[in-house]
């Protein structure tokens, strides 16, 4: 009949315009995907020498979001969590020691405090963004100079406000070593490092010079908290065009890439930085470095190039293309 005609029709124009609709998704998705690109990574600890994907199989629940550019291996992901900590930098950076003491009353880091520790881990680890606040030029390796290691440091890099304010809300009743540095402070003349202050032995006794107390004990606020805890790397910002942020949703353009763009990179004079080889990640993941990536302008390369795009043709460009060819067949039907 005449009317089952016209809702056969009205069914059909409702199936294109979900082709639509999947479609623009699917442009959209590949468009937040043009921002992946390969850069350096401008500190060294456990850092990968260039930015690239890190594959994370579906048991990793931390650090997910970077996976599509990362300056972290997986290995390195894996002892993100709190628990794992001292596994990746020692217990002078393990921040869940009170609750090993026996009979001391101190609960376990809550939940959601340990997501803040933990997604600023990932942030230090993954975030190329990192690197661009190494704090010396002069920059000596571990494995070149022990005693001087310094590729690892940042400076005052700025961290959102409300970023900062959320953590000690988060934190502020969570029992930490009783010193506001985790390497220690100036004031304390770098004696009181949490490991020095807590140093609990065999038998559940804490030996070190210190105690445990709650957060909002040993910070005022966020801006305390923050720009003590890891020394001098970050610093409170207000202004969320000039900050950076700890996480972002996984699936997500990794906001940071927009902060404080034009920002130079540090010196090329890390020792890693000569073996780095500029055509392995167009090899490994040609979707991601097109060819001679190491010359567009944001590279961070030594051979970066002003007014150089190498992400405006090549793989990304046919990304693009095959977005929008899919935009365009949806609306052919529609």
């Amino acid at each position: 009949s005449f009317f089952r005609r016209q809702k056969k029709r009205h069914t059909m124009k409702g199936s294109h315009q979900m082709l639509f609709f999947a479609s623009f998704l699917v442009f959209f998705e590949s468009a937040k995907a043009l921002e992946t690109e390969c850069d350096v990574c401008h500190v060294n600890y456990y850092h990968k020498h260039v930015s690239t994907p890190t594959f994370m199989p579906s048991d990793v629940n931390v650090c997910r979001e970077y996976q599509y550019e990362a300056c972290c291996s997986l290995d390195t992901v894996r002892k993100v969590p709190t628990q794992m900590i001292s596994d990746l930098y020692g217990d002078e950076y393990n921040h869940g020691l009170c609750v090993d003491i026996v009979g001391g009353g101190f609960t376990a880091m809550s939940t959601g405090c340990q997501a803040y520790f933990d997604a600023e881990n990932c942030f230090y680890e993954c975030d190329k963004n990192v690197g661009k606040w190494r704090k010396h030029s002069d920059c000596n390796e571990e494995d070149a100079d022990v005693n001087n290691h310094n590729a690892w440091q940042i400076e005052a890099m700025p961290i959102r406000a409300s970023t900062a304010d959320a953590m000690y809300e988060a934190c502020k009743d969570d029992f930490f070593p009783d010193s506001k540095g985790m390497w220690g402070t100036e004031a304390g003349n770098w004696e009181d490092a949490w490991s020095t202050r807590v140093n609990v032995n065999a038998d559940g006794a804490n030996t070190g010079t210190g105690t445990c107390k709650k957060g909002s004990e040993i910070w005022t606020n966020g801006q305390d908290m923050v720009e003590n805890v890891w020394g001098t790397a970050f610093k409170y910002e207000t202004d969320a065009t000039k900050s950076y942020v700890w996480g972002f949703n996984e699936g997500e353009s990794n906001p940071n890439n927009k902060i404080l763009e034009d920002k130079a990179s540090p010196p090329f004079t890390c020792a890693y930085h000569g073996s780095i080889d500029v055509d392995m990640p167009s090899t490994e993941y040609a979707e991601y470095c097109p060819v001679d990536w190491h010359l567009d302008e944001s590279s961070g390369h030594a051979l970066a190039t002003a007014n150089v795009n190498k992400y405006a043709s090549g793989a990304k460009m046919a990304s693009v293309a095959l977005a929008y060819s899919l935009v365009v067949l949806a609306l052919c039907f529609a």
